[in-house]
């Protein structure tokens, strides 16, 4: 049985990347220096959706790996904030494969789970961008890759919007629909308005995934959803908090407290904390800030209770998934976590899943049980259970009705990945952790007390 370091893998995937021969920079220019962000005149007056600037862009990493895809674009598109009456935008990127299928378009929601501008997709994406410095898409090219080699077309949304805020549930999911609307809008794609659409996140990718798919069936009604698959889903935003409070928590106390009222029980230290998260990626601020908890007086005045302050329950007790009846999605679901996730709490994402079912979803849980389905290693190694739900989706097969709990080890040992042609794919993922050493998301928080 093969064992993982979900550190060192990262750091494999940035070497191999770093190893292939570079392209020439490009003069790309971040977020916040760059106008094509910057909307004209009137485009509050547009609808979801519409687009408002378009430009064809060049990928780095796909490149530098010597992948071969068709063409990449940008838009930028209007949508909507944390509340639908608030008008936003945000950019969402496309890459067409050569092999591209004009009927099928995925979803891809990468996890950000970071402030700092730079750190969103449609630039690290590009060439000249700065996707050496995000360890996190650069593992992510995996996931990418595969699912361009199976034909779809890709669309990947911003959809922290222009002011990255963290974990705002329905923003996000309206950015993540939006993203759709406005690829399906682009008329240069050929996509119709009948092209058959798939989700997918996973992690703080699953936060927008999770909301798009309880939205979508009142908010955009007229999309061809087939299905949506997220994994390591953080459903109740408490729940994450607490499981996450030394670590990740500078992104959520930033977003909450300067929403919340409780912007002046910040300590000077807790403002530098939030001021460098605001400028970094996520793993910058493990990095610089390992193992603090939020929960303390050092980043706020009387942080023990913070959690339970009636400015932030207000709205954290809006951020749960599979509350409301009339937020349950209507197209098939496809959830896994794994037992032993160290990172996003399982019992949270199994307790929403069936409150979805509950109020009439189609839901499938896959319970990842073996002692190495950590946090990372759940989303690599059950990238052959996502294509597969994808592929049934986009064909129209059957869905199981109501709510199904199935219960797997490692599935990369299950005899159906094998029998469904991922020879190849299981390979290649055995490839990038066999020589590695520990394993699990215990493993890694050693990793980063090491670096710290």
């Amino acid at each position: 049985m093969f064992r993982l370091l979900p550190f060192v893998l990262v750091c494999l995937v940035l070497q191999f990347v770093s190893a292939s021969p570079l392209l020439p920079r490009a003069n790309v220019q971040p977020p916040g220096k760059d106008t094509f962000y910057e909307p004209d005149n009137g485009w509050e007056n547009e609808e979801p959706g519409a687009i408002l600037r378009t430009r064809k862009v060049e990928l780095a990493f796909l490149q530098e790996l010597n992948y071969k895809y068709h063409e990449a674009y940008e838009l930028l598109y209007r949508t909507t904030g944390a509340y639908e009456k608030d008008p936003l935008t945000t950019v969402t990127t496309i890459i067409v494969p050569n092999n591209a299928k004009k009927d099928m378009l995925v979803d891809y929601n990468v996890y950000i789970d970071a402030n700092g501008p730079q750190c969103v997709p449609s630039y690290t994406l590009r060439r000249g961008g700065q996707l050496g410095n995000d360890l996190a898409l650069t593992y992510q090219q995996l996931l990418f890759t595969t699912l361009l080699d199976e034909g779809y077309v890709l669309t990947i949304p911003d959809y922290q919007g222009p002011n990255q805020g963290f974990a705002v549930g329905r923003m996000e999911g309206r950015m993540a629909i939006d993203s759709v609307r406005a690829t399906l809008n682009y008329g240069r794609l050929g996509l119709s308005k009948n092209t058959k659409v798939v989700g997918y996140g996973y992690s703080g990718g699953a936060i927008a995934t999770g909301w798009a798919a309880s939205l979508q069936p009142n908010y955009a009604p007229e999309l061809n959803m087939m299905g949506w698959s997220m994994g390591g889903t953080p459903a109740n935003l408490t729940g994450t908090v607490l499981n996450l409070d030394k670590g990740r928590v500078r992104w959520i106390c930033r977003g909450w407290c300067s929403r919340s009222g409780s912007q002046g029980r910040i300590t000077k230290e807790g403002q530098k904390a939030i001021d460098f998260a605001r400028t970094h990626c996520m793993i910058d601020v493990l990095l610089r800030y390992p193992f603090r908890t939020l929960q303390s007086d050092a980043f706020v005045e009387d942080g023990a209770r913070i959690l339970y302050d009636p400015a932030i329950t207000k709205i954290t007790d809006t951020l749960v998934l599979g509350v409301n009846a009339d937020e349950a999605p209507k197209a098939p679901v496809y959830i896994f976590h794994g037992l032993h996730d160290e990172v996003i709490p399982f019992g949270d994402a199994l307790t929403a899943a069936n409150r979805w079912a509950d109020n009439g979803a189609d839901v499938k849980f896959e319970e990842l049980q073996d002692l190495l389905m950590g946090h990372i290693t759940s989303e690599l190694t059950n990238l052959p259970n996502v294509i597969m739900f994808i592929r049934d989706r986009m064909q129209g097969k059957s869905f199981p009705s109501g709510f199904t709990h199935t219960r797997v080890g490692n599935p990369l040992e299950d005899p159906n990945v094998i029998g469904q042609g991922f020879e190849s794919l299981v390979k290649v993922i055995a490839g990038f952790i066999e020589s590695t050493f520990g394993f699990g998301d215990k493993k890694l928080i050693n990793r980063i007390k090491q670096e710290s």
